[in-house]
């Protein structure tokens, strides 16, 4: 990963473009199980769920709605998936045509928080929130919570991707370590945040910072950041 300026921001719909041109790509990798730390994080990210006792849950950022589809197989809960890419939801809705999923960008969601349903028990963002419309992307999501629920987000850890420059600012990801021989993905921009500010993320959105866990692999090597906000008042 390499690191941009501030001045490098990319527009929400330049983003959106990328991951588009990315989603088939994407789905693939995953499907291919390429991506060795998933083991971990997505057994992480269940557990957390479940730690919470959610059974209504918002799955922000739900790409081919994987955890959507577990959450509501294996834990019986009501989940509601969102994404911005129209070729991951349809995706998604292939694999799970029983599943409610949604096509609507962070921006319409902060646009209109009600338009996601709810309130929910747990407001999941997996891997999801890389971009600028972060702060109010939370406020949204916190806003659609009942009393006592939860905002979880799982997110790259900090201390393993800052690459010897620990400072907010936009890095870009050109996804070498995942693509297969001759496949071309086009590199994403996304937001390099510190603990520091994972944290203040949910604090400012008015949640109670409940949780914070480090999910590890088998020879201790930080794979990601899992935070929970509670929803106290």
């Amino acid at each position: 990963m390499s690191k941009r300026t501030e001045t490098d921001a990319p527009t929400e719909h330049r983003l959106a473009e990328l991951w588009e041109a990315n989603a088939g790509l994407w789905a693939r990798a995953l499907s291919e199980g390429r991506i060795a730390s998933r083991r971990q994080t997505d057994g992480a990210i269940l557990t957390a769920v479940a730690r919470h006792g959610a059974r209504t849950v918002l799955d922000l950022g739900c790409g081919e709605g994987w955890l959507v589809r577990r959450l509501s197989s294996e834990a019986g809960c009501r989940v509601t998936g969102i994404d911005g890419s129209p070729a991951l939801i349809g995706a998604a809705r292939r694999a799970h045509p029983a599943g409610d999923y949604r096509h609507m960008t962070y921006a319409d969601i902060v646009a209109a928080p009600e338009a996601v349903g709810g309130p929910y028990d747990a407001v999941v963002v997996n891997f999801a929130l890389f971009d600028h419309l972060a702060h109010d992307l939370v406020a949204a999501a916190a806003a659609r919570l009942t009393f006592g629920g939860a905002l979880i987000v799982q997110t790259l850890h900090p201390w393993s991707t800052a690459a010897d420059d620990y400072r907010h600012g936009w890095r870009v990801e050109n996804f070498a370590d995942i693509a297969a021989e001759g496949e071309s993905w086009a590199p994403v921009p996304w937001y390099f945040r510190t603990l520091e500010g994972w944290i203040a993320l949910v604090r400012d959105a008015g949640l109670t910072v409940a949780d914070l866990r480090e999910p590890r692999d088998a020879e201790e090597r930080l794979l990601s950041l899992l935070l929970v906000g509670r929803r106290t008042r």
